[in-house]
């Protein structure tokens, strides 16, 4: 076995030995012959290292063999590696297997197997065709999973919602781990077991009621992430010092773009991988169309083991950092060498076959000269019946951060024609330019790419940070632990927030629940310049209401977000993002006090709830009255 290896490139280790980089598939690309038996109902795919059993007609493995133990047994339901999706109702495959790679054939370097799975031709069955892949290479410490989604045109229309893998791994692996904030020891089955309801709250929630969290809320959307920032998650075993890890080498076949935020691993010891899902009003638009020919490859994806190979005697902190940072660069491996080359099929483009897309981003904001691109979001996205990317969830996605300088380079892009999309930066709004071409084995450079940020006037005064997210006021950075946010919401009777003298990191909350208003107040020295332009502009994490609008007395509009969506019941600080900008007559401000009241319009009077991102005000000829 190889070492453990804690840097996420060159990789030093602090509780080994040997000092080297991890290699895609873990090991060192050595060890015994992969082999298959055959044993009538499954196969079983072993080198030496692990080993999986593989169920021939569900597409189930039952067991995942690593240093002699099943890394699945004694799992939820039996402990499994399975699939499914509700499209109508929840199912999974059921298929026969064939054997595509079979070892014998490569003197033992490779194998692959796959289970069909064919529309059953009832209504009652989403109508797909699905097949599953499963990979195992000579010197790995695990094996690859892809899938792939086929609709012909003769078939009828069908609607996915979620779509996914999933592990209920051994209850030995008690350490979870998703970021550096969700690092933690988990309740064991039993507590679980033991737990409450939480009256109020969604059926997810509970109170435990015994082990080292009796007292407090469990609730596994505390652990859903934002994919686009995620390259691993999974779980480590303190006893054992083992770990078991969902790598991500692209980030291509996921829906709703790179803040799609999706569940990763929770209690009972699950290990999820979100293809497809509307959670958070993000990705919603998996529809296959009756008359429409769909079809998406997802994968191949790395399950990992790993183990610690230092001295016993080593603390657990000690322990469980080394597997997560070896389980880190073990991603960073994984995406040095996608597309994979070994892995070929018809429906999976090698890198010959795709593009790069590169320029450089830059910002013009007249009311912000030191408006920057560094570190903004910059993807494509192809046109999907005038979607937003956000909503997309039939088309594959390609997104990279811009750097210092604004520059960047998207790889690996598959030919097609695609929207640029950029946001972030601490910019507002969306650019986006339409009929990127893409092709094969072509670099195309876009030079300077402009970027004007939606203004009207100059800033008088703002709140927040222009990021999508909520999480920078009150609660937002924590209210994944805190459920009492949500039930007992702070500010449920309303806010009252001033200009100059409030502070919106403890002044405003993440989330406006019910039908309270919540209240600006600011003080201008003079009234802004006559017949110019005057507006406020709001940019929303999410929002499930209307929201209307008065300043000082007089509503200048409302607005309802064109999807809405409810992450304060799943934890999140930030759901499909929308924006709107309110003209105000400039005869409404006035000189000295004026106020903005913004209520939400709903009839459930704590759930409702909208999320704002940022708020600006912007008129000419005014400024604040200093405090």
């Amino acid at each position: 076995m190889k070492n453990i290896r804690l840097a996420l490139a060159t990789a030093c280790v602090l509780a080994a030995s040997i000092c080297h980089a991890n290699v895609p598939g873990g090991g060192n690309g050595s060890g015994p012959d992969v082999a298959l038996k055959d044993n009538g109902d499954s196969f079983i795919l072993d080198n030496g290292i692990v080993a999986i059993n593989i169920n021939k007609t569900d597409a189930t493995i039952s067991s995942f063999t690593y240093q002699g133990m099943n890394l699945f047994g004694g799992g939820d339901k039996g402990g499994k590696f399975y699939w499914s999706w509700n499209a109508p109702a929840f199912e999974g495959p059921h298929g026969t297997a064939s054997l595509i790679v079979d070892p014998r054939s490569n003197h033992g370097d490779y194998a692959e197997v796959k289970i069909h799975s064919p529309w059953s031709g009832k209504s009652s069955n989403a109508a797909m065709d699905v097949d599953v892949y499963y990979s195992l290479k000579r010197g790995a410490q695990g094996y690859y999973v892809t899938a792939m989604l086929d609709h012909p045109a003769s078939y009828p229309r069908t609607d996915v919602g979620e779509w996914r893998s999933n592990a209920y791994v051994s209850p030995v692996f008690d350490w979870l781990s998703v970021d550096s904030l969700r690092q933690k020891k988990m309740p064991t089955m039993a507590d679980m077991a033991a737990a409450e309801r939480v009256p109020g709250a969604p059926k997810e929630v509970t109170r435990l009621t015994t082990g080292i969290y009796a007292g407090e809320f469990e609730c596994k959307y505390s652990y859903s992430a934002d994919l686009g920032n995620l390259d691993v998650w999974g779980w480590s075993s303190t006893s054992k010092r083992i770990g078991i890890w969902m790598t991500v080498p692209s980030h291509e076949y996921y829906n709703g773009g790179p803040m799609k935020r999706e569940l990763t691993v929770h209690m009972n010891h699950t290990l999820l991988n979100m293809l497809n899902g509307s959670h958070y009003g993000m990705g919603n638009q998996l529809i296959m169309a009756a008359g429409s020919a769909f079809k998406k490859t997802y994968g191949p994806y790395f399950i990992y083991a790993n183990s610690y190979q230092g001295n016993p005697a080593d603390p657990l902190p000690k322990v469980v950092d080394a597997l997560w940072q070896d389980a880190k660069a073990q991603a960073v491996a994984e995406q040095s060498a996608w597309p994979y080359s070994w892995f070929k099929n018809p429906d999976y483009a090698q890198e010959s076959g795709r593009g790069t897309v590169k320029g450089s981003l830059k910002v013009s904001d007249s009311g912000n000269p030191a408006a920057s691109s560094a570190g903004a979001w910059i993807g494509l996205a192809p046109d999907d019946q005038g979607t937003d990317f956000q909503q997309q969830g039939r088309t594959y996605q390609f997104w990279v951060k811009t750097d210092a300088n604004g520059q960047f380079s998207i790889p690996h892009v598959l030919p097609g024609t695609y929207n640029l999309w950029a946001f972030g930066a601490g910019n507002i709004s969306t650019y986006k330019q339409a009929n990127i071409e893409v092709r094969a084995g072509d670099t195309q450079d876009l030079g300077a790419i402009v970027w004007k940020p939606s203004r009207v006037a100059p800033t008088v005064w703002e709140i927040g940070v222009p990021d999508r997210d909520s999480q920078e006021f009150r609660n937002g950075a924590f209210n994944y632990s805190l459920w009492a946010t949500y039930i007992k919401p702070d500010f449920i009777t309303g806010l009252t927030y001033t200009i100059g003298k409030s502070d919106w990191y403890k002044d405003w909350n993440y989330a406006q629940f019910g039908n309270a208003p919540w209240t600006i107040n600011f003080s201008l020295t003079e009234a802004p310049t006559k017949d110019t332009p005057a507006s406020l502009y709001i940019g929303l994490a999410s929002s499930e209401t209307t929201l209307v609008v008065r300043v000082n007395g007089t509503q200048v509009g409302s607005y309802q977000a064109p999807v809405p969506s409810h992450p304060a019941v799943r934890l999140g600080s930030h759901g499909a993002f929308s924006e709107t900008r309110m003209a105000i007559p400039p005869e409404l401000l006035k000189p000295g006090a004026n106020s903005i009241v913004i209520s939400q319009k709903t009839g459930r009077a704590n759930t409702g709830t909208t999320q704002y991102d940022y708020l600006r005000l912007e008129a000419a000829g005014t400024r604040l009255t200093p405090q």
